[in-house]
């Protein structure tokens, strides 16, 4: 940190833009935890043209801090209009948050956002949210020895200072567990699978049809809209950013590893998991222009090390009847036929103890916290 005077500015160029984004390169040059994201999909995140920020659901401003000509940190104030609407709430939200050792710039950089948010009718600013709950959010305070699994986020300590120091208080934690795959929790999760099936006939589940995407993709939806509608931090998804969530998601997406449940013909429940792409993401360096290392990145793809389970939702009507313990089992055998050797179940609202006795059937422990914060404006 140099002593040059501070300044906090908007993103107001494609320069600036740029810089924005290519920031993290530098603050993070060295530490091997850190997996660099693909540059393109930051700045899909970031565009306005975005379905997420469709119909005036949403808007965003992005800073810069400065010292002299130095970038020393960013941040994204988010207004997300039907975050607000669905819940009554007056939130803004803070994202896109890196900074140098500069207690000064990150406490800049989260007051430019608070007074942004502010200015359009909010009352508490909340965050990390890159750019809301249905993406990447959450500030890593527990687990920094290991790097992050697949769309989960990666932050040094510091910044835990950085942000409370600014005035935030965590106010929710979310978990991530982590398990060897293995055969003994299979035969275990099988009891208690047989069981339910024997209990519950109109109970089936089925693998996704990848040459069905488009229809398959809307029974997703409909049970993710259905199953976390009175979670923390749900918003309903649009049909149009449901579709672009789930092209970017399909070039991971293994079928043994996606699995929908139905009573009948009602939808009632899914369970996803994808293989772990970070270390074949962390050889790309942020872009798959780069033929060795896109090659490389394949390579490393192909070994089937670890797993994300990244959710699992049964709809309120169906719940308590087993469908949760037979949607894992089904994942489970899948993860073991594919040959994957552990899974991280993330992320798990603290306080959903129903899915936190789940995942310990499987022998899992909890290995990663990450906290969200908030502090009026």
């Amino acid at each position: 940190m140099t002593d040059a005077r501070l300044g906090i500015v908007p993103v107001s160029s494609a320069g600036d833009l740029r810089r924005f984004v290519d920031l993290p390169w530098r603050l993070y040059a060295g530490d091997p935890c850190w997996v660099p994201p693909l540059k393109k999909q930051v700045r899909g995140y970031l565009d306005r043209r975005h379905p997420f920020y469709a119909n005036g659901s949403a808007d965003r401003e992005l800073f810069l801090a400065r010292r002299g000509s130095r970038v020393v940190g960013r941040i994204a104030a988010v207004v997300n209009r039907a975050h607000n609407a669905y819940h009554g709430d007056h939130w803004g939200f803070f994202g896109f948050f890196e900074c140098e050792d500069d207690p000064a710039a990150a406490a800049e950089l989260l007051a430019a956002a608070a007074a942004w948010v502010k200015a359009r009718g909010c009352d508490t600013l909340v965050g990390p949210a890159n750019p809301s709950t249905n993406y990447e959010c959450g500030l890593l305070v527990k687990g920094f020895d290991s790097p992050p699994t697949v769309m989960m986020t990666y932050n040094p300590p510091r910044y835990e200072d950085l942000v409370a120091g600014a005035g935030f208080s965590g106010i929710k934690d979310l978990l991530a567990y982590a398990s060897p795959v293995h055969a003994g929790s299979l035969e275990r999760l099988g009891r208690f699978a047989e069981r339910n099936r024997k209990r519950e006939p109109e109970l089936t589940t089925r693998r996704v049809d990848l040459k069905e995407f488009r229809r398959e993709v809307e029974i997703i939806r409909d049970i993710y809209n259905e199953a976390w509608e009175k979670n923390w931090g749900f918003v309903p998804v649009s049909k149009d950013e449901f579709d672009w969530l789930a092209k970017d998601l399909k070039p991971l997406v293994d079928p043994d590893l996606l699995h929908i449940a139905f009573f009948g013909d009602d939808p009632a429940g899914f369970l996803l998991a994808v293989p772990d792409a970070n270390p074949a993401m962390a050889v790309l360096d942020g872009s798959m222009m780069n033929p060795i290392r896109l090659a490389r990145a394949l390579l490393i793809g192909r070994k089937r090390e670890g797993l994300r389970l990244i959710t699992m939702g049964v709809k309120e009507q169906y719940r308590m009847r087993g469908v949760e313990a037979v949607l894992f089992h089904e994942g489970l055998k899948g993860a073991l036929a594919r040959g994957y050797r552990w899974c991280e179940y993330s992320w798990i609202l603290e306080d959903n103890e129903l899915t936190k006795r789940t995942v310990r059937l499987m022998d899992a422990e909890l290995t990663k916290i990450y906290r969200m914060y908030a502090k009026p404006v």
